[in-house]
């Protein structure tokens, strides 16, 4: 597949944006968000907790570009885990919230354990399938197998989430990226992209032996992918932190009105849950599919640090295009 730069950029400043949009509102139900910020329709100062301002993401979008700065230094895939667990610890200088798994995480290999030393890497978070884009990215570029992306997703992934339904979540996330690339806003094929996304997750759940968590929670929404928002997080028993919760919804948000690219991240974000995860997911798949210069002035000038991480996405464009053949 030929990968369009501005979509790759697309994809992961998208994530970031998807994230700062959500970012104030994460953990809110619903009513909270309604009633106390009135909905997010702009970037909007964390006032529940209050440290972090308009347009600021949080270890979202950190641990994305971690992974992404570790796949543009080091070419060979076999070396990325190890190059990504390095920026990863690199990270705990760096002033963000951090949640109490991935705290424990990155502490554990700043100290050279494995993250399955502890139960925490065991849990089946969002986390895998909110910084699986470059992956996927990787993967629509690369002339290689899916057992190979697998194998590749599986290691780069397992650095900090070993749990068999995170890493479903997790490639999922992947074909769904890979899957929109090839894809135009005004005639994307829906039924094509659910049945890739079912497809994949099955498979995978298969070769980890995994419960069927993720994929019959695809099958559930199938024939209700031009519900409500809230009638699309009722099937997904809420957008918490689960994988099978807060991906498939952000999925399912996507493929319900593509077109309507700032609609439908902030209809989504505006649901409440895992927000800022929530955002950051539908954002990397929206920017995937509309490319970065589709975005909002308002959204790509308000973005806390825009030109380091375009940098940082032109650079990573400009490494994995040149291997497509």
């Amino acid at each position: 597949m030929t990968v369009a730069s501005d979509r790759i950029v697309g994809a992961l400043l998208g994530t970031a944006v998807g994230d700062a949009l959500g970012m104030p509102v994460e953990g809110l139900s619903h009513q909270n968000v309604r009633t106390y910020y009135l909905g997010i329709k702009e970037y909007r100062d964390d006032d529940q907790r209050g440290d972090l301002s308009a347009g600021q993401w949080t270890d979202d979008t950190q641990m994305t570009f971690a992974l992404v700065r570790a796949m543009t230094q080091t070419a060979d895939p076999e070396a990325w885990p190890a190059a990504v667990a390095e920026e990863y610890v690199a990270l705990r200088s760096e002033a963000r919230r951090w949640g109490e798994t991935t705290t424990a995480a990155i502490d554990r290999l700043a100290d050279g354990k494995s993250p399955a030393d502890s139960g925490n890497a065991d849990r089946p978070t969002n986390g895998a399938a909110m910084r699986a884009a470059p992956l996927g990215l990787w993967w629509a570029a690369a002339n290689v197998s899916r057992a190979r992306a697998f194998e590749v997703a599986r290691a780069v992934l397992g650095v900090t989430h070993r749990h068999p339904v995170a890493l479903v979540a997790g490639w999922g996330q992947m074909a769904a990226v890979r899957f929109v690339l090839g894809q135009a806003p005004d005639t994307f094929d829906r039924s094509a992209f659910w049945a890739t996304l079912r497809e994949a997750t099955t498979w995978a759940e298969e070769h980890l032996a995994a419960e069927a968590r993720v994929s019959d929670r695809l099958r559930t929404l199938e024939g209700n992918l031009d519900g409500f928002p809230l009638d699309l997080r009722d099937l997904c028993d809420g957008v918490g932190v689960r994988a099978e919760e807060a991906w498939p919804f952000a999925c399912a948000m996507v493929a319900r009105r593509p077109h309507l690219f700032e609609n439908t991240l902030l209809s989504g974000i505006n649901v409440g849950g895992d927000a800022d995860t929530t955002g950051a997911m539908m954002g990397a798949l929206l920017g995937a599919l509309h490319g970065w210069d589709a975005f909002p002035d308002e959204w790509r000038e308000g973005l806390e640090g825009t030109e380091h991480l375009e940098e940082e996405a032109q650079a990573f464009a400009e490494v994995i295009r040149p291997r497509q053949s």
